[in-house]
């Protein structure tokens, strides 16, 4: 998520959609009181930390003591920084997640910005990036549940109430879509420009080209169960953007 005073924003950061990379993008466009959470590690390989924004956040008890821990431990600075800010903000913003918050607790911890500020958000097609989100939870097991295992225990969370797989609060407030703008992974880099225009801010160009990275194409990860599975984890989302298991797509994980 980035908070932007300076230029009147509030991105919402849905998983799997590039939003590390437009973070980075736009981390540069920053200064002053602007917020972002999740990502700092990344954006501060390319971005001077010595910007008024990530030296508020540095300059503090909790953001020193994990910099001289890090460095005592040898663990990376930035990542370091990172945690300590997702997790400062965290506790002072009530938030239930750093990096994803709803978007009805982005309202509340952001009223005035969140009626005055252009807010937007990325959508992708959620039988792709049920995939996507697969390969990515699992990359470190060297015995991988298959994708339907997976997609059977994310159907048990979201019974319990567990919504951690789902796009769809971080972007709407009770089942209505909260935010100004929702551009789609599938046209990223157009939709991309599109909402920098409406930000006012020109050249923020996206250091993320589109892959095909799948040990095999997505849709031989499905069957009639793991379709079925994934229509009803994502059937808000499927519903309200029209997407199909048959669509194009340009992306990869």
């Amino acid at each position: 998520m980035i908070v932007s005073h300076r230029h009147r924003f509030i991105f919402i950061h849905c998983r799997k959609v590039a939003g590390s990379s437009m973070k980075v993008a736009l981390a540069p466009h920053l200064s002053g009181r602007d917020l972002m959470l999740g990502s700092l590690h990344e954006a501060l390989r390319d971005v001077d930390p010595r910007q008024g924004w990530i030296l508020r956040q540095l300059m503090t008890p909790g953001g020193l003591r994990e910099l001289v821990d890090a460095r005592r431990k040898n663990r990376d600075w930035r990542s370091a920084l990172n945690k300590v800010v997702k997790k400062r903000a965290k506790r002072r913003l009530g938030l239930s997640s750093s990096s994803h918050p709803p978007a009805a607790e982005v309202r509340s911890a952001f009223p005035r910005e969140w009626d005055r500020y252009f807010k937007f958000c990325f959508v992708r097609n959620p039988y792709e990036r049920a995939v996507s989100d697969y390969l990515y939870r699992t990359r470190n097991e060297s015995n991988p549940p298959a994708f339907r295992e997976h997609l059977a225990e994310l159907h048990r969370e979201a019974e319990a109430g567990k919504t951690k797989h789902d796009n769809w609060p971080m972007y709407t407030i009770d089942d209505h879509v909260a935010v100004d703008f929702v551009g789609r992974f599938e046209n990223l880099d157009a939709d991309f420009r599109e909402a920098m225009t409406r930000v006012g801010l020109k050249d923020v160009a996206l250091a993320f080209e589109k892959r095909r990275d799948y040990p095999r194409p997505w849709q031989d990860y499905y069957g009639a169960d793991e379709k079925g599975l994934v229509e009803r984890l994502y059937r808000r989302e499927i519903e309200y953007f029209g997407y199909g298991f048959d669509d194009s797509s340009a992306g990869g994980a």
